[in-house]
């Protein structure tokens, strides 16, 4: 997390990041945020994001990446940006799982899983020219 904050992503303190243990992820799926399974048209909040035990919400990443500092700052970045695009539509309980589910899912062009890379590219861009220096 230090690495990213250095590059100037910025992580909040209701956030934490584990490595997975479980060997669900790998290199086609790097991370993932808390599944939320609710029924079609039901809001999403953003306690339902939350840990009940230690009020973050929490991120798993795949230990794959721990391998490039580029893949840590690529893959925190993508999450704080996809995390921040919802907290305010999830804090006052207006997105529905539908939409939730359409932001966040993979493949789909211009939605916030998508801008996020996007943003994620220019940050480890600019982390690469800071390198050069």
């Amino acid at each position: 997390m230090e690495l990213a904050r250095r590059s100037g992503v910025d992580i909040p303190t209701d956030v934490a990041f584990f490595v997975d243990e479980s060997g669900e992820l790998d290199e086609k799926i790097t991370a993932r945020g808390p599944r939320v399974d609710k029924p079609t048209g039901e809001p999403v909040y953003w306690s339902d994001l939350v840990h009940d035990k230690t009020d973050k919400v929490p991120f798993r990443i795949w230990s794959g990446i721990l391998r490039s500092d580029e893949a840590i700052v690529a893959v925190i970045s993508h999450e704080m940006y996809e995390l921040e695009q919802l907290r305010p539509y999830l804090q006052k309980g207006t997105m529905s799982i539908d939409e939730f589910i359409l932001q966040t899912e993979p493949g789909r062009a211009g939605n916030y899983h998508d801008q996020a890379w996007d943003i994620a590219d220019l940050i480890v861009d600019r982390m690469r020219g800071d390198q050069d220096q």
